[in-house]
């Protein structure tokens, strides 16, 4: 597996995994909400691309996941002048499930975090979705609060220490 930046022409590819992800997401009665699968979230998703935020991960020719990574700090976190990357909107392939591809995201942007010496990556992630929470947790992430992000959905607020050492 590879990354590489993802450009505009990928973001209908992206929007096609994250309409999938909310479908599986859905029938197995979550509520958790996808950006990517939402087309209020195009225009966004292509800032992403255009800024060079939007990334996606091959294995071989098929692209099998996509994410961001941005040094700006989500709306959700409070600001604690920390240095910190953005991990946001990871999406994988039904197809691609069980390969390890978001093991591989996040090992990636850990190793991306240290290179550009940041000392944190945080993401943010449906409360209501424990097996996700329970994930995060098992790659390192600790916990650091819960946030109201709408009326009625809250997410949790992770982060990971980067090791200069890892």
């Amino acid at each position: 597996m590879e990354v590489q930046l993802a450009g505009v022409e990928d973001v209908a590819t992206y929007a096609d995994l994250g309409r999938a992800a909310q479908a599986w997401l859905r029938a197995r009665g979550l509520e958790q909400y996808v950006p990517a699968a939402h087309d209020d979230y195009a225009s966004a998703i292509r800032v992403r691309a255009e800024s060079g935020t939007l990334y996606a991960v091959r294995d071989g020719d098929a692209v099998v996941g996509f994410f961001s990574l941005d040094s700006v700090a989500s709306k959700w976190w409070p600001m604690d002048g920390e240095l910190a990357v953005y991990l946001a909107g990871m999406v994988v392939s039904r197809q691609a499930r069980g390969r390890g591809v978001g093991s591989f995201i996040i090992q990636w942007c850990v190793a991306e975090a240290r290179q550009r010496g940041f000392r944190f990556v945080r993401l943010d992630c449906h409360a209501g979705n424990p097996w996700l929470c329970r994930y995060y947790e098992s790659h390192g992430f600790t916990f650091e609060g819960r946030v109201e992000q709408h009326p009625g959905y809250s997410g949790c607020l992770y982060q990971r220490t980067v090791s200069p050492s890892e």
